[in-house]
């Protein structure tokens, strides 16, 4: 496998980059963002030094990775060529094919994140997911979001199936809780869901159930009812 570390000067080039990736049909086997801040925090959080340049690091306001896996070394090989050719097409500040061990621990650092933001003062972690064509629209709105909040939100994510992690950094809660909202009405508006991954739990439920197509809430709630009609399985969250 090889693992390619791209920064760019802005998300947007990032995110414009996602589709064009996936159009080549090289088949990435990992494809994530990661903004500044977050790269900071997450490879200061596991002591890892990447070798990019001052320079570059200064610069470069995103990040991608891109990892590539193929049965042959001679395919790889075209794959990355033929990969770094288009990112430098598209603005990447330049393209770095990381040492095998280097591009292991990278993935492991971005895997840490949600820690990595806690441990950094992180007031929330949010997962949302919107359709992979809307994250520019998304991304540039989150910006905006925090902007008129006096809020810092910084993300990283999967930017092959659009799940975007983001890490909201407002200690007032009136303010957090406004933030919040947006974020998921924001995600909603575009086609997506407040929670790839995560899930809801009860700390998403306010949101959800205000959000959520109610046709699809009652008939959730006609199966629940179907299967548990004394409501015994796990009462009091999500559906009662």
């Amino acid at each position: 496998s090889a693992t390619m570390l791209v920064p760019f000067h802005t998300l947007t080039q990032v995110t414009a980059a996602v589709p064009r990736i996936l159009d080549r049909g090289v088949g990435p086997l990992i494809l994530e963002y990661i903004d500044l801040l977050t790269m900071s925090v997450v490879t200061e959080f596991v002591g890892l030094d990447l070798g990019i340049p001052e320079e570059i690091r200064s610069t470069a306001l995103a990040y991608l990775v891109v990892v590539l896996e193929q049965r042959t070394a001679e395919r790889l090989n075209e794959d990355v060529e033929e990969l770094a050719e288009l990112l430098s097409a598209l603005g990447a500040i330049d393209v770095y094919v990381l040492p095998a061990a280097a591009g292991e621990r990278l993935i492991e650092a971005r895997e840490k994140a949600f820690w990595a933001a806690k441990a950094n003062g992180a007031n929330d972690i949010v997962d949302i997911v919107v359709p992979r064509a809307s994250v520019p629209v998304f991304m540039e709105r989150v910006a905006k979001i925090a902007d008129e909040n006096i809020s810092w939100i910084a993300g990283c994510g999967h930017a092959g199936d659009g799940n975007v992690h983001l890490s909201v950094f407002q200690p007032d809660d009136e303010l957090r809780y406004k933030v919040l909202s947006e974020l998921f009405a924001l995600g909603m508006e575009l086609g997506g869901a407040i929670s790839g991954e995560h899930g809801i739990g009860t700390a998403k439920r306010r949101w959800y159930l205000e959000l959520e197509d109610p046709n699809k809430l009652a008939l959730m709630r006609r199966i629940k009812n179907a299967f548990d009609p004394n409501g015994v399985l796990n009462p009091g969250t999500l559906l009662t």
